[in-house]
């Protein structure tokens, strides 16, 4: 209220003035709304406020390889990922399938099986109203309507960086349409701009900064930069949004490095990111600025419990499915905030 200035009027006049000043101030007025957003330095960081913290995972259920089940057999569990109606949707490598549930009828149902072999889907992501699924055997990455529908090959990744074979094992697609692909056979991350052109090869093969030994999963952030596991190193890399590499979590000769082999990543809506590490049957929980929140793994029942868990996704209602190669199974837990 600073600077407001009262004219020489009558003291009923001011009086006047001076009421629906007191009533602004008493709740007359909007409040600022809030950005959620973990990026915004004017904000609390988002693990700190009530709500966004990741506090436990509490078991659901599970999607066994059992011989009832339509999906079955599954010989080749690997990459999962949720639409955001709540579809759940999980590759089976060896058997060239990609598995979806319904989420409003429950009923399971297969993608279309692209001609060209062999067809070895191994990971697969959502982007708008399409389904991407990246297929290192045929190197594509290929496109389906979120029905299971082929529409197109997206990607072909022998023309991704020519002259020089990719050989894939994850990617990820963020808001403004770059892609980011694990190049393991190079040890190298590829960048590629909204119109699938590569911008930069980042990394080369080592254990130093900025360098991989099986890079393993990928994950765009909300601010445009993004995480590498680099499974033989034993950590996460983080690169800024224009591809410059700005640090490293965990490490061979980090003491209490969590991470044995991190693979699959994924992130909710408030910036934490989980990591599947199936070097110690565990699923570890990182805030908004990557430091370790807990990890979760023998500790819940049997029927819970992961093994070998590969990729993660979360999902709508808090969801958050596992893909364990060595359960053969999809594990659904709810992520539980405070």
């Amino acid at each position: 209220m600073a600077g407001f200035a009262f004219s020489r009027r009558s003291g009923a006049v001011a009086l006047a003035v001076g009421l629906a000043l007191l009533a602004g101030c008493a709740g007359g007025y909007p409040q600022a709304s809030r950005h959620e957003g973990p990026n915004r330095s004017d904000n609390p960081p988002a693990a700190a406020r009530a709500g966004t913290r990741v506090a436990a995972l509490e078991f659901l259920y599970s999607f066994e390889n059992e011989s009832t089940a339509p999906y079955f057999p599954i010989t080749g569990i690997a990459g999962c990922e949720y639409a955001p109606d709540g579809t759940l949707m999980f590759c089976d490598q060896k058997r060239g399938k990609v598995h979806a549930l319904d989420a409003m009828r429950q009923t399971w149902y297969e993608f279309d099986t692209p001609v060209a072999s062999p067809y070895t889907p191994l990971d697969v992501k959502v982007d708008g109203f399409k389904a991407l699924v990246l297929d290192p055997g045929g190197a594509k990455i290929y496109r389906f309507d979120l029905g299971g529908t082929q529409l197109d090959v997206l990607l072909d990744l022998d023309q991704a960086d020519p002259g020089f074979p990719v050989r894939a094992t994850a990617f990820d697609v963020d808001q403004d349409g770059r892609m980011i692909i694990t190049d393991q056979g190079r040890q190298q991350v590829l960048l590629l701009d909204s119109f699938l052109n590569l911008t930069m090869r980042l990394g080369d093969p080592g254990s130093l900064r900025d360098q991989f030994q099986d890079p393993m999963g990928l994950l765009f952030r909300v601010d445009g930069s993004f995480l590498v596991s680099d499974q033989g190193n034993r950590r996460l890399d983080l690169y800024g949004r224009l591809g410059f590499f700005e640090d490293s979590y965990g490490g061979v000769f980090e003491a209490e490095n969590p991470f044995v082999a991190p693979a699959g990543l994924d992130r909710d809506r408030f910036g934490n990111v989980f990591v599947a590490d199936p070097g110690n049957g565990r699923i570890h929980i990182l805030d908004p600025d990557l430091k370790l929140r807990f990890s979760a793994g023998q500790e819940f029942s049997l029927q819970g419990a992961p093994l070998t868990p590969v990729d993660v996704a979360v999902g709508p209602g808090d969801l958050l499915a596992v893909t364990d190669v060595a359960r053969v199974a999809v594990l659904v837990y709810r992520i539980v905030y405070q």
